[in-house]
């Protein structure tokens, strides 16, 4: 399980909780666990208990792992921009010219797709076309 003060991080960011440094202090007293030793009830509210720590925790890590699938998403689609562009793949205008732009629009829109709608969980992107072209 996650340290506290990631479970706090989590629980403060899944309900949207703005803080600063110091509106909260974890510590270790002396033979017990790590806790919660102040809490700025004004800023932040009543202070959590384990239970919505631990509620909390799954889903900022769920939100995590989404933020990084539409990011890797997004690289994807930025690196292969240039296949769509319609005079890549036209023989009249560009040769050498891209023979397999179909493949490449059609992976692009399972890239999009993840990156619209990304998991909660790391995605399996689909594999890149190589691209092919004519000689």
């Amino acid at each position: 399980m996650a340290d506290l003060n990631s479970e706090i991080i989590a629980y403060l960011s899944v309900n949207k909780i703005a803080y600063t440094v110091g509106d909260y202090v974890t510590g270790q007293p002396e033979g017990q666990p790590n806790q919660i030793l102040m809490w700025d009830t004004v800023k932040l509210g009543a202070e959590p208990t384990q239970a919505q720590l631990d509620a909390a925790y799954p889903i900022w890590e769920g939100q995590q792992i989404q933020a990084q699938n539409s990011a890797q998403a997004q690289q994807l689609l930025s690196a292969t921009d240039w296949t769509t562009i319609p005079s890549v793949a036209d023989p009249a205008q560009s040769n050498p010219y891209l023979t397999n732009q179909a493949a490449f629009i059609a992976w692009r829109s399972q890239v999009r797709n993840i990156g619209v709608n990304p998991p909660t969980t790391p995605a399996v992107f689909p594999a890149q076309p190589t691209p092919t072209w004519s000689s």
